[in-house]
């Protein structure tokens, strides 16, 4: 078998905070068949400057949309990869994310070991803004056919992101990209159903990439209203799956969905409760009420909790200076969860290899 050549991508706008890692990550690869292509609009900080700096190396490639036309959004932006002179593999990878040295060399060995498969990935860990470990990912199996892994994922047995996923380019192609939900929410876990029910996913047991988790991530940037929107396409887009003929897949799905619609409501109140004004609070308010009437149309349920409603009352606090000095309580006990929760779970120096 012929050594696997990868073309990885990196859709970016605006990524200068994290970009020279994530691309030193890349250039840190100790297999040596690859090539970088960096998928660029609209940034307004020193995201070209950056990556021109690296073009010296012909495996990496820029790619920016002209100056005189609009800058394109998440869905256009990662379109283009449709447009790329792709490798026989392609893996996609978040501007702020980050390759293990070993990332392409684990995949390799699995698609030999696993040649059958129509996806292939790797564990990984889940790092903050600074790089430093929140936890690692929750263990996947060796292999896992298309149902079962979306039923794991809606469970939240599993875990997903648009990093660290292979694919053949052919088979990417023929499904026409990454489906085009609102700013790509639930895109990825769509187009992963898709790929594995081509045949199945194979699942490496080595910790090989890290998944960054911050407030400027586009998941946790995403306004509320979005948020929304991107769910019930999602489940619109399953309707027609075979997933969906099995009833407990289904419940499973909206559960899911709830479940992460919640998550959204806590970041967003948040934010409220942060920094927000008498107008954020009319808006907040508009945006809930319009979910809520949708949300029981669609059946989605269970989203809004007393978690919510006490959040909701602390944003409506009179001083600015009490409401930030609880949220900041609330992060300090979260943060200290968090890696309390990460030594425990810390994976074995064997798992790192």
């Amino acid at each position: 078998m012929n050594a696997p050549e990868f073309t990885i991508v990196i859709p970016t706008r605006n990524g200068e905070r994290y970009l020279s890692a994530t691309i030193e990550s890349v250039l840190a690869q100790r297999y040596p068949h690859w090539r970088l292509h960096i998928l660029e609009s609209g940034s307004t900080d020193g995201t070209v400057a950056l990556v021109q700096r690296y073009l010296s190396d012909p495996r990496i490639a820029l790619h920016s949309t002209p100056a005189d036309q609009p800058p394109l959004d998440i869905i256009g932006n990662w379109a283009r990869i449709l447009q790329l002179d792709l490798s026989d593999y392609l893996t996609i990878l978040g501007h702020d994310d980050l390759l293990g040295a070993d990332f392409l060399s684990e995949i390799a060995a699995l698609i030999a070991a696993e040649p059958s498969a129509s996806l292939w990935v790797t564990h990984f860990y889940l790092i903050d803004s600074e790089g430093a470990l929140i936890r690692p990912c929750r263990a996947l199996p060796a292999r896992l056919d298309a149902d079962a892994y979306l039923l794991g994922l809606h469970m939240r047995r599993f875990e997903s992101y648009a990093t660290g996923y292979v694919m053949r380019s052919a088979d990417y192609v023929r499904l026409g990209g990454i489906p085009p939900l609102r700013n790509l929410l639930y895109a990825d876990l769509l187009l992963w159903y898709r790929l594995s029910s081509l045949s199945y996913l194979a699942c490496s047991p080595r910790y090989a990439f890290s998944y960054r988790v911050h407030a400027q991530s586009m998941s946790f940037a995403m306004p509320l209203s979005d948020w929304y929107t991107a769910s019930e396409e999602y489940l619109r887009a399953l309707e027609t799956s075979e997933h969906f003929k099995v009833e407990a897949h289904r419940k499973a799905a909206y559960a899911c969905i709830s479940f992460a619609l919640k998550r959204a409501f806590y970041r967003n109140l948040a934010k409220l409760i942060a920094e927000g004004d008498a107008a954020q609070r009319r808006e907040f308010e508009r945006v809930r009420r319009e979910i809520s009437a949708r949300a029981a149309q669609a059946g989605i349920t269970s989203y809004y909790d007393w978690r919510s409603a006490l959040l909701r009352l602390m944003a409506y606090l009179p001083s600015r200076r009490l409401r930030r000095a609880l949220i900041a309580s609330l992060v300090r006990v979260r943060r200290s969860a968090q890696r309390a929760q990460a030594d425990r779970s810390r994976p074995s120096s064997a798992d790192r290899q």
